[in-house]
């Protein structure tokens, strides 16, 4: 019943604003139903239910998607996606051959260029970015979404400058202009420099070398920005056109007439400036097109600046580093790593021989048991909750994991997930309690895992607010956020309370090529000011603060080694390069000064619909190595102890196999380690009825979680110096729970 408004709400959101009303969406959807629509005495649709015809005039001939005063409204419109963006500059400025031969554009390769939009590569089933996601700043203030602009972070920002940089000068290609040499930093890739029959062939397999010196006249490899300003006259300036009729010409094209004054004139100066240094007009036009990548209005769909406001120029961020850096006193970490799409955890932490509930275990699991043999022992005695037995095991990948635990230095948490409050099964058939909102839908339960409050999304995320109360509790900024891995929920604080996480990569710091960083005060220039767009704010922010993160981060860490670098060197997994950014940046603690430090990486494909378990034995020794070069590095710097590893996902996965492999489900176990880590043990109650009666089963061996995610929270809370009076603040529902909250003594030791 609800796919009318659902399909209405999506469409309107990738074709004209984020935020639509009731109204718009209402439309939509009764077009969507009814197969028709009418505008101005033109019918359209076929009266079938469903028919895009109907639907997507709806969506376009709308007041709310024509209206030109909306333009004008700071609300209104939407963030571009950047893959986008990079097809409108191919396209208005013709990228095309010189002898009009037609030629095939693949758009692969670019997540290795930081474009995070590269074709299968996206992060979950929901696709590049989430419909819900609110950025921090004014888009979150007035409690509106901008999708699109989940991509705005660092590394995807700067990767695209650099691709921009590269494309006017010297076409599509995937040629490097910066370290570490390969990938290169154009959108191309190698087949874009094959020769054409219309092209000389030059170099080896038929290919045009990445020399760019020769990348002028014939040499040039087949597709380039083809295009010509108007007022030029022709292919060359024989009118004599001024910059401002050359930028006029590209607003038209690019940004739809919205380029707002004074960005029109640092573009022009742009043009001026590189006829007066001696190049010609086609330089010229070359160098304004590079910059256009950093020009906020073509990453959004409305006015920059409305036309009653003026604009105030954006505060510069101070990111002076200490000469000589005191060592920080009383360091701690938190490195969250989540494991996206829903991990089948209930074969990470399974009962072995022994243990009463191994029949059980190995009836209701079928074909995706793990033989007790496989299982990794370990002794969960000292448990803080009395177990249903003694004899556990840990998934045959996870022998780091193993020996950490068995040191008394990791933990595990039985059947966590999240809850608004705690309930049992006949509460939860009966509806009498509530639950978390879209139960089993993996971009809510995502947010509500990492948020820890259900019921508003706009809180941000917990280690987000953990951030906020520290830094409020001492009075000056501690807390540092860093993600590995794209922009998630986990480290959202309030805005303007504590500064925003920075994203890096696997990779490191990502920089300017040679080409973005002689202009770098021309791209800051672009998104110097406070415009009254949400969208065009959040762009210009983003770009503002990953330019200047990127100096002060790149000038601190440098090409640090690590005590323990070969043994990074020796794994080829993603997650095995984040954690290995994460040692990078502690190891530099002190000239970071850091007192408080978290990180947030991912690893994802554990959404196992059709994996009975080889897909799920290669992830986790993809986890295990990594962590076992981390635990490795941290002792080497003598930080263990201060250092405390938390896993996660969105929720559990059935105990029953579909067949091929395991479904959504609920609660789930999940790791805790850390040299201060009162190992050894588990926290919780593992269930003691797998079977379909179970007091926890809800069916399919879907299990409602027993411990809430504010319990693991709490405790670390603590630890990381969160006051007993900031708790609730940081954990909106723990005065909902009394059972299973667990303090830091139950946690570290």
């Amino acid at each position: 019943p609800n796919t009318a408004l659902f399909f209405a709400t999506k469409l309107i959101q990738s074709l004209v604003t984020s935020n639509p009303s009731p109204r718009f969406v209402k439309v939509v959807a009764t077009a969507f139903r009814t197969g028709s629509y009418s505008s101005n005495g033109i019918d359209f649709g076929s009266g079938v239910y469903g028919d895009m015809q109907a639907t997507i005039a709806a969506t376009m001939l709308d007041r709310e998607a024509r209206s030109a005063t909306l333009d004008d409204d700071g609300n209104h419109g939407r963030s571009r996606e950047v893959l986008h963006t990079i097809i409108h500059m191919y396209r208005s400025m013709e990228l095309s051959t010189d002898s009009g031969a037609e030629r095939e554009v693949d758009m692969i390769y670019l997540l290795d260029k930081g474009i995070r939009q590269e074709a299968f590569r996206q992060g979950s089933v929901f696709g590049f970015f989430l419909s819900e996601y609110q950025p921090v700043g004014p888009v979150m203030n007035k409690g509106l979404v901008a999708p699109e602009a989940q991509l705005f972070d660092a590394p995807t920002l700067l990767g695209f400058l650099n691709g921009m940089f590269g494309l006017p000068l010297y076409g599509l290609n995937d040629c490097v202009f910066s370290p570490p040499w390969w990938p290169g930093d154009g959108f191309g890739n190698d087949f874009a420099r094959l020769w054409l029959p219309d092209h000389r062939e030059a170099g080896s397999r038929g290919a045009y070398p990445c020399n760019l010196s020769d990348f002028v006249g014939s040499n040039r490899v087949p597709l380039n920005l083809n295009w010509k300003p108007p007022s030029w006259g022709g292919e060359t300036n024989v009118m004599g056109a001024i910059a401002a009729a050359v930028i006029d010409d590209i607003d038209l094209l690019l940004t739809g007439g919205r380029l707002h004054s004074t960005n029109k004139e640092i573009l022009e100066q742009v043009y001026d400036e590189t006829v007066q240094g001696g190049g010609d007009d086609n330089s010229a036009l070359k160098a304004v097109l590079q910059h256009y990548g950093a020009v906020p209005e073509f990453h959004i769909t409305n006015n920059l600046v409305d036309s009653s406001s003026t604009t105030e120029v954006r505060p510069v961020p101070d990111i002076s580093t200490p000469t000589t850096p005191v060592p920080v006193q009383g360091y701690k970490a938190i490195v969250y790593l989540y494991m996206a799409g829903a991990a089948d955890s209930f074969s990470m932490l399974a009962p072995k021989d022994g243990c009463s509930l191994r029949n059980q275990y190995e009836v209701v699991r079928g074909d995706i048991s793990i033989p007790s043999n496989d299982l990794l022992p370990i002794d969960v005695s000292t448990s803080s909750n009395q177990q249903p037995c003694n004899n556990f095991g840990l998934h045959p990948s996870l022998v780091n994991i193993a020996q950490i635990y068995n040191a008394n230095e990791g933990a595990w948490f039985a059947n966590i997930g999240p809850l608004v409050e705690a309930l049992n099964k006949e509460e939860f058939q009966a509806g009498s309690k509530p639950v978390p909102v879209a139960l089993f839908a993996h971009n809510t339960q995502t947010h509500v895992t990492q948020s820890v409050f259900s019921q508003d999304s706009s809180t941000g995320g917990v280690l987000g607010r953990i951030g906020d109360a520290i830094n409020a509790q001492e009075g000056e900024e501690i807390f540092d956020g860093y993600s590995i891995s794209g922009t998630p929920k986990l480290l959202e604080g309030a805005p303007g309370v504590s500064r925003p996480a920075d994203v890096i990569t696997g990779s490191g710091v990502s920089s300017f090529n040679f080409l973005a960083e002689a202009s770098e005060a021309k791209v800051l220039a672009l998104a110097s000011n406070i415009v009254t767009s949400i969208h065009g704010e959040t762009f210009s922010n983003a770009m503002t603060n990953a330019i200047y993160r990127m100096n002060y981060l790149d000038g601190v860490l440098g090409e640090s080694t690590l005590n323990e670098q070969a043994c990074f060197d020796g794994l080829d997994s993603g997650i095995a390069n984040q954690l290995e950014q994460v040692a990078r940046i502690i190891l530099k603690r002190d000239e970071l000064e850091a007192k408080r430090d978290s990180f947030y990486t991912e690893i994802g494909g554990f959404d196992t619909h059709s994996d009975n378990g080889p897909v799920l034995t290669d992830l986790l020794s993809q986890i295990d190595d990594a962590v076992g070069c981390f635990r490795s590095e941290m002792d080497s710097q003598g930080i263990w102890g201060n250092v405390t590893i938390i896993s996660a996902s969105e929720f559990g996965r059935t105990l029953t196999s579909n067949g091929l492999g395991t479904d959504h489900a609920w609660g789930g176990n999940h790791f805790i380690l850390g040299g201060s880590v009162r190992g050894g043990r588990i926290h919780g109650d593992f269930p003691s009825d797998l079977t379909d009666t179970g007091n926890l089963n809800i069916g399919r061996g879907r299990l409602i979680p027993t411990t809430p995610w504010e319990g693991a929270w709490t405790g670390l809370s603590e630890w990381f110096g969160v006051s007993n009076e900031n708790m609730a603040t940081v954990l909106p529902n723990i005065g909902n729970f009394e059972a299973n909250i667990f303090a830091e003594e139950d946690l570290f030791g």
